[in-house]
């Protein structure tokens, strides 16, 4: 009976080494399906404080109705919804064994040498350089937006000077 215990004792070590792996593949099954409902959850905010930003802009450009409090207030809320799903996507990544193309940025695995959509030459020296350089336009978008909104207050404060000066010419 020695070699059924041995044969025995190889099975049940096995089969404790293929639910281990079954187990841990579930739990990131789960995770990726989490972080990927969570992404959509923020998309799906993020498109309604855009609405809301969209709206805030008319009511504020059509009817002369100060929103600049309300503007300000969304596009912080959308820079913080964006901020968490670029978190969540890059958990989503690392849990999913993902990178993106520096060329078209599709999600290819990390090990890949080629973009299997483009079919670009992935180099990690290359993919840092496009995070950098993503990074640098995410920073001269975000300088843009604050000299708009500077331009759009700076125009705002000058109408209601004018209104007020049109006012007392009228009260005179």
């Amino acid at each position: 009976m020695g070699k059924f215990d041995d044969f025995f004792d190889d099975v049940v070590v096995n089969a404790k080494t293929a639910a281990e792996a079954v187990s841990k593949k579930a739990a990131q099954v789960y995770d990726a399906s989490r972080h990927k409902f969570t992404a959509a959850e923020i998309r799906g905010d993020i498109n309604n404080k855009l609405k809301d930003l969209g709206k805030f802009t008319y009511k504020e450009r059509v009817h002369g109705v100060d929103m600049s409090a309300e503007i300000n207030a969304a596009i912080a809320e959308i820079k913080e919804l964006k901020e968490n799903l670029e978190i969540i996507n890059n958990h989503l990544d690392d849990l999913m064994e993902q990178k993106k193309c520096p060329q078209c940025e599709a999600k290819v695995p990390k090990n890949s040498l080629f973009c299997n959509i483009c079919g670009a030459k992935i180099d990690e020296d290359k993919v840092e350089e496009a995070v950098q350089e993503d990074e640098t336009i995410a920073a001269a978008a975000e300088e843009a937006a604050e000299e708009v909104i500077d331009s759009a207050e700076e125009a705002v404060a000058a109408v209601e000077e004018n209104a007020e000066e049109k006012a007392e010419e009228a009260a005179e």
